[in-house]
């Protein structure tokens, strides 16, 4: 699952992506085209990737992408899509030394966690135990994918507690200020994710999409955990 993908689902969110990822390549690299669903990169040698997502493309792109560095707030390579009302339900991850498994176990992602419905965690605020950091880590990396993602996120401020490691901590917060440069913070979000230089640290995201509503993103321990529009300024 891709994480940004109902941002991006009009050509024109799509080429403002691809500009995005254009320049923040330093030399001489691969061109960056629009196709259907997605884009295509053709390196200096010719060879195409097919990308059906912004995780494929900073795949395809970043061997000549270098380094993350901080966001140039003064770039800014176009607005995204505005979607629907997201109707995931946050859940909350809480440590709790008496939770059932062992941490090794979580750690394979066959999972510790219990919900507030006695195992799945799918009703509405609800908490998932874990035993350990370890354990807590595993959780992160099963709400990053599916199923879990596409039923929940990750609430917002106290998603986790109890855990102390720094990505458990609360978030370092980026944000900008113009609907055009939600682009470049997508794709901000993805190569430093992809570069490992949030692998161990809690980031939030917030960028402006259009009146009245903002991106909200959160990546922790490298995965992203929310990726959803909601209204300016709400909390929760």
């Amino acid at each position: 699952m891709d994480w940004a993908h109902t941002f991006v689902a009009a050509l024109p969110a799509r080429a403002a992506v691809a500009t995005a990822v254009a320049r923040l390549v330093p030399g001489p690299g691969p061109r960056i085209g629009t196709r259907p669903g997605g884009w295509s990169v053709t390196a200096p040698t010719g060879r195409q990737t097919a990308c059906g997502g912004l995780t494929e493309l900073i795949a395809a792109t970043l061997p000549w992408l270098g380094p993350p560095s901080e966001l140039d707030p003064h770039r800014a390579s176009g607005r995204l899509v505005v979607p629907p009302p997201d109707t995931r339900q946050p859940v909350r991850i809480r440590l709790d030394p008496a939770a059932p498994g062992p941490g090794a176990e979580a750690d394979t992602g066959i999972g510790t966690g219990t919900g507030t419905d006695s195992g799945s965690g799918t009703e509405p605020g609800g908490i998932l135990l874990v035993r350990d950091a370890r354990a807590a880590r595993a959780m992160v990396r099963r709400l990053a994918g599916v199923p879990w993602a596409l039923r929940h996120v990750l609430a917002e401020v106290d998603g986790v507690a109890g855990v102390d490691v720094p990505w458990a901590s609360r978030p370092t917060e980026i944000a900008t200020r113009a609907e055009e440069q939600a682009a470049d913070v997508v794709v901000h979000v993805e190569h430093a994710r992809q570069a490992g230089a949030w692998d161990d640290r809690a980031i939030a995201v917030r960028a402006p999409l259009g009146p009245g509503t903002e991106l909200d993103v959160e990546v922790r321990a490298g995965h992203v955990v929310r990726a959803r529009a909601r209204p300016t300024g709400r909390r929760g």
